[in-house]
């Protein structure tokens, strides 16, 4: 199964598979081919125990595939050292969770900057970049509250600009919408969709269908096979591909100077008042 034609692929199995040993062994995802393009919105759905999550393991380069190969950016992961997936994932992929995964005792900024120190971004520029994803997701007014302070869905936009800091190939959202009420998942997939018309590469994993709805490309999965669903013209058009992850948000004024960070990122169960003798690590 191969996506649209054209374009630039950020993804692409190969007769990619994954066993579990057992005993006895489990079949989890059977042999499959699948091109994602750059630009490109792409739903995967299906029942628990389909094999949503394996596939979504093989994708964050959590998992290996016990056969064929996986390519991210023309790069062949499938197989590589550790250190390398890990360099890839934390340079090109950019991860959203049900559960937000924020830690709930540093301010929004600091939770997107978070990802800036696994990827060994220059201490200089990580402020100004953590503002600008903030902008990004409309969020830049709560840069200093604490997850605490925050609803659900604007902790979910915080980990969204914590998955977009790094400005990653292909931004990978498992159920990002589980945990949110109707009103708020509507607001986030309209934000997803903005992101997506911006030029960002979006792979949605979902149980929801109003959320599938919205990629330009539905992908059922069941019992470990893959089967892409024909969507309907739209007439309206995705961004045309190659265009990439969207930049900073105009007009966002000036970041302001960066706040004081600590020394060590905090224990979580950290009491409020602790916070600032504690921060992320220096280079």
């Amino acid at each position: 199964m191969t996506g649209g034609p054209g374009g630039e692929p950020v993804i692409r199995l190969s007769s990619a598979a994954f066993t579990y040993r057992g005993p006895p062994p489990v079949a989890a995802l059977k042999p499959t081919s699948m091109v994602i393009y750059r630009g490109e919105h792409v739903a995967i759905t299906g029942p628990s125990g389909s094999g949503k999550s394996t596939l979504l393991n093989l994708l964050g380069l959590l998992d290996k595939p016990t056969q064929g190969s996986i390519e991210i950016d023309g790069i062949d992961v499938g197989a590589a050292p550790e250190r390398e997936r890990a360099a890839v994932r934390a340079h090109r992929i950019g991860f959203v969770f049900q559960s937000f995964h924020l830690l709930p005792y540093r301010t929004s900024i600091e939770n997107v900057m978070l990802a800036q120190v696994y990827a060994d971004e220059p201490r200089r520029r990580r402020y100004a970049s953590a503002m600008a994803a903030l902008a990004e997701v409309g969020l830049d007014h709560r840069a200093h509250a604490l997850p605490t302070a925050l609803s659900g869905g604007e902790r979910q936009r915080v980990a969204i600009a914590r998955a977009l800091v790094n400005r990653p190939s292909l931004l990978m959202c498992d159920e990002p919408t589980g945990n949110l009420d109707t009103a708020t998942t509507l607001e986030l997939t309209d934000l997803l969709g903005s992101l997506h018309r911006a030029g960002t590469t979006l792979v949605v994993i979902t149980h929801n269908p109003v959320v599938a709805s919205r990629a330009q490309r539905q992908i059922a999965i069941r019992d470990g096979e893959l089967a892409e669903t024909p969507q309907p013209a739209t007439g309206s058009p995705g961004p045309s591909p190659g265009t990439g992850s969207p930049g900073p948000s105009p007009g966002t004024g000036s970041p302001g100077p960066p706040p004081a960070l600590p020394e060590a990122l905090p224990p979580a169960d950290r009491a409020h008042g602790d916070e600032d003798t504690h921060a992320f690590p220096d280079e």
